[in-house]
């Protein structure tokens, strides 16, 4: 592997590794995902993930990323439609029955996981980034840019099943009417939390 490569692979790994770690939509629908269906019952929320932000990556490398520079107004639109599907996102969650009341609920599915990675204004800001800073230029552009994807897609999955195995670690309390009523509570808090990442992206 070129010099280069070697080089810029631990800080780009690193940059992966942080960025997945701290809180955004993702880790929280993660983490309640974990909390009420499992992990097993989460994989194809996770696999939707890693899809979705994959296919984002590359229309980004590819040069989607320039459409926000030549139309700024696509990113305030985007900006508006996260922000909707996250408030309507966080409702959900703040008004979940305990799962012994709620038996007909499901997770977060492979298609809408994906999807929601176009509006996901964390996705946008960490895929730019790698895309910008972490790409080196000419014939080696490439070569950083499916080292890009592939550390994304292996060093993003250790904060991915942290944030299920937070999740699935309250999930016995989850019957308890008061403590499920407060977990999803705070759930839906700190999704909203999220929101002024769709100003900051």
């Amino acid at each position: 592997m070129n010099s280069a490569l070697l080089d810029l692979a631990p800080t780009l790994a690193l940059f992966c590794m942080v960025t997945t770690l701290t809180p955004g939509p993702n880790n929280i629908l993660l983490a309640h995902s974990g909390a009420h269906f499992g992990i097993r019952k989460t994989l194809p929320h996770v696999l939707g993930i890693r899809f979705g932000m994959t296919a984002l990556h590359l229309t980004i490398l590819l040069g989607l990323g320039e459409l926000f520079l030549l139309w700024p107004n696509l990113q305030q639109f985007l900006s508006v439609l996260a922000c909707t599907y996250i408030i309507y996102i966080a409702l959900k969650i703040a008004f979940n029955k305990p799962p012994s009341d709620n038996q007909k609920g499901s997770p977060m599915g492979f298609m809408q996981a994906a999807s929601f990675q176009l509006i996901n204004p964390k996705s946008w800001a960490m895929l730019l980034t790698a895309s910008s800073v972490f790409t080196l230029e000419n014939e080696l552009f490439w070569p950083s840019a499916i080292l890009g994807l592939l550390l994304f897609n292996l060093a993003t999955l250790p904060g991915t099943f942290m944030w299920i195995t937070i999740g699935k670690l309250v999930s016995k309390k989850l019957v308890e009417p008061k403590f499920n009523q407060r977990f999803n509570w705070s759930m839906s808090f700190l999704l909203l939390l999220t929101l002024p990442m769709l100003f900051l992206a």
